[in-house]
């Protein structure tokens, strides 16, 4: 035997089935990713370099000095205090030649350079944030849109539901005029029936088979798509279990997935307020250089020789603080129009539950009068076939009743699942 299903485990196998489902393991791949890169900011930042350079000019100093100067010296001081008579004296002194080295025209040189960041300011604790409020924003939009699945599939399977009903209703249908055939067989054979009646019988039996033509149709359309939805092989024999929830279901508690996208909005905001914050803040590194190089830190040294510089670095960019004012105002203003568009929502699925309340307890009214029509309508069908066998009824006026009992059959179970469907969609528009 087929088994039987539920609307809550199509739903399930659904959303398990739909493609959009594998990004949330991208998700956790790509906040993982991030936050390790984050991280790595207080890593030690290497970096190499080489160069080679050709000046067309080269620093020289031109120094133009006489082969002899004369030094004069005041012996005045001197003489007051040795009592000595003695005059200026000029002596002549002999330069060397000075010879000043020039540079290269050509520089070589390859550097080994090391960065270590000691204090981002509270950027790295910030940007961590920024990253899982984004990826928790990512996940609850991901929500909303596979809670729309469960839509689909729920006018699938109550579109079934009313479908199957009324196959049950033409078979009930098919009985009854089976049976009046027969009888009239009965009664053509002892003169009391036209042979034409027969005929309007029979015309009638065809047009239920039509009907039931196009309804196999639609339900195997329905069932090919269900199927692909849920990805599970399901057939005319698949047994639907009709959902059982409560008529008056108390609380209108909303809980939604779009108010949870909604609301990681605004701590997404959050996020971007505090990295502001911290963007505004300095930092503090150490770094170091070292390198082989010809004429590196001295411009008249022409020799390969190994050089090294290091100290602390703080950095401070003050060009933020001009539009942090208004950096801050323009995140709260979104955030406030968040909270607005969640409001909204919540505003007007109030008004939907409303409108679905007031479907219900109509639907309610209608299906309690519908068993009252389907009962004295059976009853007029059953008087009627007497009436027709004792002459007393046409079989139009006979066919006539016939049909007007399967109209009432048919629109009670369509109401009935009707109600069924209108109580899960509210269950469906508050999040339940």
């Amino acid at each position: 035997p087929e088994k039987e299903i539920s609307i809550e485990e199509c739903q399930q196998w659904a959303m398990d089935n739909y493609p959009a489902i594998r990004r949330y393991g991208m998700l956790e791949r790509i906040r993982k990713y991030t936050l390790s890169n984050i991280s790595r900011v207080y890593m030690p930042e290497f970096g190499l370099s080489g160069m080679a350079s050709w000046q067309s000019e080269r620093m020289e100093l031109d120094l133009k000095m006489p082969d002899k100067m004369n030094v004069s010296m005041d012996l005045s001081e001197v003489e007051q205090a040795q009592n000595f008579n003695l005059s200026t004296v000029n002596m002549p002194i002999s330069i060397p030649p000075i010879t000043i080295p020039v540079s290269d025209r050509d520089r070589y040189g390859i550097s080994l350079s090391l960065k270590q960041t000691l204090w981002t300011g509270g950027r790295m604790k910030a940007g961590k944030e920024v990253v899982e409020r984004e990826i928790d924003m990512m996940r609850a939009g991901l929500d909303v849109q596979l809670y729309e699945i469960k839509e689909r599939v729920k006018q699938l399977y109550f579109g079934l539901l009313i479908i199957e009903g009324r196959v049950r209703q033409l078979d009930r249908t098919d009985e009854v005029l089976d049976n009046l055939r027969a009888r009239a067989e009965v009664g053509l054979k002892e003169g009391g029936v036209y042979e034409t009646d027969l005929d309007v019988i029979d015309v009638e039996r065809i047009k239920y088979k039509q009907m039931r033509v196009e309804l196999e149709a639609k339900r195997e359309a329905c069932l090919n798509v269900l199927s692909t939805l849920v990805h599970r092989p399901l057939s005319r024999k698949t047994k639907l279990r009709i959902p059982s929830v409560e008529v008056g279901m108390d609380g209108n508690e909303i809980k939604r997935p779009e108010l949870r996208y909604l609301d990681s909005k605004v701590k997404r905001l959050d996020a971007d307020l505090k990295m502001q914050n911290a963007e505004n803040m300095p930092k503090l590194g150490l770094f170091a250089i070292g390198g082989y190089s010809k004429s590196g830190l001295s411009t008249f040294d022409s020799d390969f020789k190994l050089n090294f510089i290091g100290g602390v670095r703080l950095s401070w960019n003050f060009g933020k603080l001009n539009t942090l004012g208004n950096d801050r105002k323009l995140v709260k203003v979104q955030q406030e129009s968040v909270r607005n568009e969640r409001e909204s929502f919540i505003f007007n699925t109030r008004i939907e539950v409303l409108k679905q309340d007031a479907e219900i307890r109509k639907l309610q009214e209608l299906v309690k009068s519908d068993e009252e029509i389907v009962r004295l309508r059976e009853s007029i069908r059953q008087a009627s076939e007497v009436k027709y066998m004792n002459g007393v009824y046409t079989i139009s006026e006979l066919i006539t009743d016939v049909n007007q009992a399967l109209i009432a059959q048919q629109e009670k179970v369509l109401r009935e699942v009707e109600l069924q469907m209108m109580v899960y969609s509210k269950k469906v528009i508050l999040g339940l």
